[in-house]
């Protein structure tokens, strides 16, 4: 009886070093899948915490870069002393907070986005005025031509939070030219923009020169409130946070 050990090629070893590291791929990715709730809890694994950037509208706009020269002087509405850049910045700030405590990673932006910015989703925020004192209420906006396949629902999601929460009524009919084609979204016209796979917005939180959206607006958490629960509940919506 012959009882040479058997003896294995180069080849034969690197082809069985190559079954054992996939079965146990297999086996982790099983792991996985029953830790994390599926395929999409692997993909947020990898992806890491949902990550949303928060524009402060006009802050610092004075230091905008050449390709946006013209807009170094929108310093946004100022009436009675209230300055909208400032009501813009603390309900950033609490928005950012009350995001942070759920996990989600955020960013506040200036004015100038830096190029080709990416995210889960990119609010801007504002707060309107008007010469007529009477105009009150909410409204948003996405680009005006089709950027990827969710800004839409971005805008159905943070809208219908929004008037729910804050009680506002609806501005619609004053959506501006400049809101529909607003820079940062604009990736075609200038490198200082959101990348175009990023769901992108622009909110007007309320007049500050209407007497009812201001009192609603001085208290920043009203409006941070009702886009934190918009901002989850989209993220919900696409998976990239649990139910």
């Amino acid at each position: 009886v012959n009882l040479r050990p058997v003896t294995w090629t180069t080849r034969q070893r690197r082809i069985l070093l190559g079954l054992l590291l996939a079965v146990s791929l297999l086996f982790l990715l099983g792991l996985s899948y029953q830790r994390n709730g599926g395929w999409q809890g692997i993909l947020n694994a990898v992806k890491g915490p949902p990550r949303v950037g928060l524009q402060i509208g006009h802050l610092e706009a004075g230091r905008h870069p050449e390709e946006l020269a013209n807009l170094r002087y929108s310093t946004g509405a100022s009436v009675n002393g209230v300055n909208e850049v400032d009501v813009n910045f603390a309900v950033a700030e609490i928005l950012r907070d009350m995001l942070v405590n759920e996990g989600v990673v955020v960013e506040l932006l200036p004015a100038t986005v830096p190029q080709g910015y990416r995210a889960d989703l990119f609010v801007s925020l504002h707060a309107d005025s008007s010469e007529d004192r009477e105009r009150r209420g909410y409204k948003s906006a996405v680009f005006r031509y089709e950027r990827n396949d969710k800004d839409a629902l971005l805008k159905q999601i943070i809208d219908a939070n929004y008037f729910y929460f804050s009680g506002l009524p609806d501005d619609d009919n004053n959506v501006s030219g400049s809101m529909l084609e607003y820079y940062a979204f604009n990736h075609e016209r200038f490198k200082h923009s959101v990348h175009p796979k990023t769901p992108a917005m622009i909110v007007e939180m309320g007049y500050i020169s209407n007497a009812e959206d201001l009192a609603f607006l001085e208290d920043p958490v009203n409006p941070a409130y009702a886009l934190k629960i918009g901002i989850l509940s989209y993220l919900r919506e696409v998976g990239r946070i649990k139910e």
